[in-house]
């Protein structure tokens, strides 16, 4: 499925931003923004975040007039949470579209999968949600990613777990995913390294409903804590059914977790979970500003509000890829030289922010606790 969007709305912080500068396209020609995100399969309520930042950024871009007078046509593809049909997607825009720069991306296995397209197209991509370390790499040419690593992630839950929860004995379940299995490994050895050694450690797949079986063993092996490696509708349902089982440990994980969807579907079973997450609306007064205005804006619609990946989309286009593009306008070597040497600010970090050498923006993640069925920073 593609769809292009234009509407144009009221912008209030970027209304300036993007009207002088250097370009070296027409203002006739509108520079084609990709997106890809899944909208439907078992990412279905992460996508939705990701193409409602995308179509905020873009309509408040246009309606303060485009990129150096320039509109942004936003075209969108759904990769069906399927890492084959992501290639398919990310191929559509690569070589249908023909999009000038590609901003989504969710799932680790997904990106693994299309990647290798726009780095043999030589097509700016951009990555807001998927975080296995394989993902960067000092070879990518053209792929940058601006969420948080599962190396810094599950570095800074297993110090949280130990540090500031105090938590003895942890038990792991983790998706036989990239994601989940990068998490683990990551978890696991950095556990070891503060003197703590799993009391039990069982694996799902990401489509499994039943986790009687791995949650029977991990009750034996009585876990004051247990790190859930794993997305929806997985995560919320092994809560729910770990809760039933009378286990009442308490549950920590990284950003798969960060999705209000784990409130909704597992209630009262994730009061307590303390996670990694990338963005949260109490960090800064802008964050706060820009997550009235997201609420606003989609909490009578088709979508409810998915405000964590929303946040990362929109303020990779906004924040990041237009300032770039009001200087490279569509010249693909030079969005891409552009990303490489950002240095700025974005709402919700508290420091300027840039990439790497692999490409992998460099921050840390925000660490919240789920109170009254919904995200709050961590304070303890």
């Amino acid at each position: 499925m593609v769809k292009a969007f234009g509407k144009t709305v009221l912008a209030g912080m970027v209304a300036a931003t993007f009207l002088v500068g250097c370009d070296s396209g027409s203002k006739d020609t509108p520079i084609k923004l990709g997106v890809i995100a899944p909208l439907s399969g078992g990412g279905t309520s992460y996508g939705l975040g990701i193409k409602q930042g995308a179509e905020m950024a873009v309509e408040e871009i246009n309606a303060a007039g485009g990129v150096n007078g320039r509109k942004i046509n936003l075209v969108v593809v759904d990769d069906a949470s399927d890492p084959a049909q992501s290639v398919t997607a990310m191929k559509r825009l690569v070589d249908n579209e023909k999009v000038d720069v590609i901003v989504g991306g969710w799932g680790s296995s997904q990106v693994l999968a299309h990647q290798g397209t726009v780095e043999k197209e030589g097509v700016p991509y951009v990555i807001v949600g998927a975080t296995n370390p394989k993902i960067t790499k000092e070879g990518n040419k053209w792929s940058f990613r601006v969420i948080q690593t599962d190396s810094i992630q599950s570095v800074e839950i297993a110090e949280a777990a130990v540090k500031k929860l105090n938590l003895k004995k942890i038990a792991v379940i983790f998706d036989s995913n990239d994601y989940g299995t990068g998490n683990k490994e990551v978890f696991v050895k950095h556990l070891k390294s503060l003197g703590v050694d799993p009391v039990a450690m069982e694996t799902f797949k990401t489509n499994d409903k039943d986790f009687i079986a791995q949650l029977s063993k991990i009750k034996e092996a009585q876990p004051d804590g247990i790190a859930v490696f794993g997305t929806i509708p997985a995560a919320p349902a092994i809560m729910s059914q770990a809760r039933g089982l009378g286990i009442t440990a308490r549950f920590i994980g990284t950003g798969g977790l960060a999705n209000e969807q784990l409130m909704e579907l597992g209630r009262q079973a994730t009061e307590g979970t303390v996670l990694t997450t990338y963005f949260h609306e109490d960090s800064d007064a802008e964050a706060g500003a820009w997550g009235k205005r997201y609420t606003a804006k989609y909490t009578s619609g088709a979508s409810a509000p998915r405000p964590v990946l929303a946040a990362w989309e929109y303020r990779t286009i906004s924040q990041i890829v237009a300032p770039v593009l009001k200087t490279a306008g569509s010249d693909k070597e030079k969005i891409r030289a552009g990303l490489e040497s950002f240095n700025g600010k974005v709402f919700g970090v508290a420091d300027a922010v840039s990439f790497d050498k692999s490409h992998q923006l460099v921050q840390r993640s925000v660490l919240v606790e789920v109170k009254d069925g919904k995200f709050a920073l961590f304070s303890k």
